[in-house]
């Protein structure tokens, strides 16, 4: 077959067109190159060059031969991989491959749980409960407030339905996952939970009152989680038993969209419990990172000194907030 290729030359044919430039008429090309190069600016943004870059580079090489247009690649490619947002990427992904690889470790020491629940419905207990339950540990989502269960389903069931639209999951895949997540308003079946996260008001005196009553339907094994944002973990566990059993596993807002999560060890918080938590974490897609517990945890931490003095920049220098941002 080779042999009668190379005798009547039909591979050079149908390799031909493929070093040729491509048959688009003036229009066509303004109009795809036009859409192209929006729907980039619309999706990357103005700080990551590469993605429109790449865009206007098709265009220019378009109308050139294969060789032309490799050249053309090159002078583009070049300078953006030398450039600053280069630089910077690299070492996101290489701090990102770091974080999940201790994470992995450490998740490893004991493994996901088989059944998880949570403790306050609405779009963050919603969330959770999907994130939970998309990725395979079917979740109990308790509340004392029907209207808050029905909210919390309708949240998982929105973002799956977005699946289905998008057509990652059929109807059949939509229907097993929601089955595995029973909204309840009593305690039923939390004796079989690995791993509960409460998600109530932030309010120290309610999160304490919800964690002990819970505590006393689990068992002696299980692990209590709060999704506070701002509330000592240490202080929370004042209200508990088993507080070597209790963490910290704090969400970011969009669950489903938001990848860190904070594990918070509190004072008596115990290393079997954040294994198992920070195992939770990474079954559900999450990128889990350990904290101590401190005022802000990580995040705020670092977020919130970034308010006064963007403030302070605006009151006393000629810049936009825009810029400061």
């Amino acid at each position: 077959m080779l042999k009668a290729a190379a005798t009547d030359g039909s591979w050079r044919a149908r390799r031909a067109p493929k070093l040729a430039p491509l048959k688009l008429s003036p229009i066509e090309a303004a109009m795809s190159f036009t859409i192209a190069k929006a729907m980039v600016l619309q999706t990357a943004g103005k700080h990551y060059p590469a993605p429109l870059m790449a865009v206007k580079t098709i265009e220019a090489a378009a109308s050139l031969g294969r060789d032309d247009a490799l050249k053309l690649e090159t002078a583009a490619f070049v300078p953006l991989a030398q450039s600053d947002e280069a630089r910077a990427l690299v070492g996101i992904f290489l701090n990102d491959q770091y974080v999940k690889g201790l994470a992995k470790k450490r998740g490893s020491e004991s493994g996901a749980p088989a059944q998880a629940a949570v403790l306050g419905a609405g779009i963050m207990g919603g969330g959770i409960s999907y994130q939970s339950a998309w990725k395979g540990v079917p979740v109990r989502m308790k509340d004392i407030n029907p209207q808050a269960l029905t909210l919390g389903m309708n949240e998982a069931s929105k973002l799956l339905n977005k699946l289905l639209e998008r057509g990652k999951i059929d109807g059949n895949k939509l229907a097993s996952v929601i089955a595995t997540i029973q909204p309840t308003l009593d305690y039923a079946g939390f004796e079989q939970a690995d791993v509960v996260v409460e998600a109530v008001v932030e309010n120290p005196l309610i999160k304490a009152k919800v964690l002990a009553e819970t505590e006393q339907h689990l068992r002696e094994d299980a692990i209590l989680a709060s999704n506070t944002s701002t509330i000592p973990i240490s202080q929370l566990a004042q209200a508990l038993q088993r507080p070597e059993n209790f963490c910290g596993m704090h969400f970011f807002n969009p669950v489903p969209r938001m990848p860190l999560v904070e594990v918070v060890r509190g004072e008596k918080t115990s290393e079997a419990t954040l294994s198992k938590v920070v195992a939770w974490a990474s079954k559900m897609g999450k990128t889990p990172i350990v904290v101590n517990d401190c005022p802000g945890f990580f995040v705020n931490r670092v977020l919130f000194p970034t308010s006064p003095l963007s403030a302070c920049c605006c009151a006393t220098a000629p810049i936009s907030v825009r810029l400061i941002k």
